[in-house]
């Protein structure tokens, strides 16, 4: 091979390794973290606060879930109730402080208008137990291997205190975002049912 020949050679292989360090690497992958168990029926009670960048509410939530049913009640920072959502796979009933029933097929909407926020209907019950339902992903964890961050659905959930040092302990303070949405929630009692 001609020295000129090579001296081309060497520049094309110099110029590929240093494009190569300038290509878009791919997103890092997700954390590996072991299988946390998910309870498929609970009840909680905690305070929530939301808002959609423009309104902010906040108060009381009390929540039942099951495979079959979810019921939330939310109540004022006095304790009134604001409004009770129950949802089953016939649809959704919303009962208002000021005593009107609605009902609808879109369940999802019917949180969103309880909540002020739109969050994924099905896959709240993984956010509350610290668990990435399918497609989501675990962006990082705390010092015991419990999720720290997780993102699904276009929101990022923040684990910001678990209710214990235990690997299994439950979340107690989640806050979660999307854009100008934001939802904190605490957990002041939490009960598995299974």
């Amino acid at each position: 091979m001609s020295r000129r020949l090579a001296g081309f050679a060497a520049i094309a292989v110099l110029t590929t390794a240093a494009l190569s360090g300038c290509a878009i690497q791919p997103a890092p992958p997700a954390t590996a973290v072991a299988a946390r168990p998910i309870a498929s029926s609970f009840e909680l009670e905690g305070r929530i606060s939301a808002t959609d960048g423009e309104r902010a509410a906040n108060g009381g939530l009390q929540w039942f879930h099951s495979p079959a049913v979810d019921e939330w009640t939310v109540l004022s920072p006095l304790g009134q109730i604001v409004g009770q959502l129950v949802t089953s796979a016939e649809g959704a009933r919303l009962r208002t402080a000021d005593g009107r029933v609605e009902h609808s097929d879109d369940a999802a909407a019917m949180l969103h208008r309880l909540l002020g926020v739109a969050a994924p209907l099905d896959g709240l019950a993984y956010w509350v137990q610290a668990t990435a339902r399918p497609g989501a992903r675990v962006l990082g964890t705390d010092e015991r291997g419990r999720p720290a961050r997780i993102t699904d659905a276009g929101w990022t959930i923040d684990y910001v205190e678990y209710a214990g040092a235990a690997v299994d302990a439950l979340p107690r303070r989640i806050d979660a975002h999307w854009g100008d949405a934001r939802i904190r929630l605490i957990i002041d009692q939490w009960t598995p049912l299974n």
